[in-house]
């Protein structure tokens, strides 16, 4: 409302009181601002959201929430194949763990491919 109507945040209520914007006026908009940018980490909701959510005219509790799985098969498949390379190199992953050797797992990248599909090329 400041922003739209040019009165100072600190001042929107107070008819009889000047326009003129100080510092904590600004930073009031700049932190109103972020927090109205700013994404949950978790859930990339805004985070203002969780603080005052407007439909529900308070803070959001968990039980506003219901939560839901899905399984990928994309995932799956690559988590299959993830235990069958660390059985493969068990013995090299036991030496990292010990100490004594490079780490097997560096530089391996795991994606999954259906039939028909490829998989990425570098580009040349």
């Amino acid at each position: 409302m400041a922003l739209e109507s040019g009165r100072s945040p600190v001042r929107l209520l107070d008819a009889g009181s000047p326009d003129s914007w100080s510092e904590i006026d600004l930073e009031v908009l700049s932190q109103w601002k972020h927090l109205k940018e700013a994404k949950c980490p978790g859930c990339g909701r805004p985070m203002a959201q969780h603080l005052h959510n407007s439909r529900l005219g308070r803070e959001e509790t968990v039980e506003d929430y219901t939560a839901w799985s899905m399984e990928c098969p994309a995932q799956q498949a690559i988590a299959g194949g993830q235990d069958m390379w660390n059985i493969a190199n068990k013995s090299d992953l036991e030496a990292h763990d010990k100490g004594k050797g490079p780490d097997p797992r560096m530089g391996i990248f795991w994606l999954s491919q259906r039939e028909g599909e490829s998989l990425p090329q570098p580009e040349q």
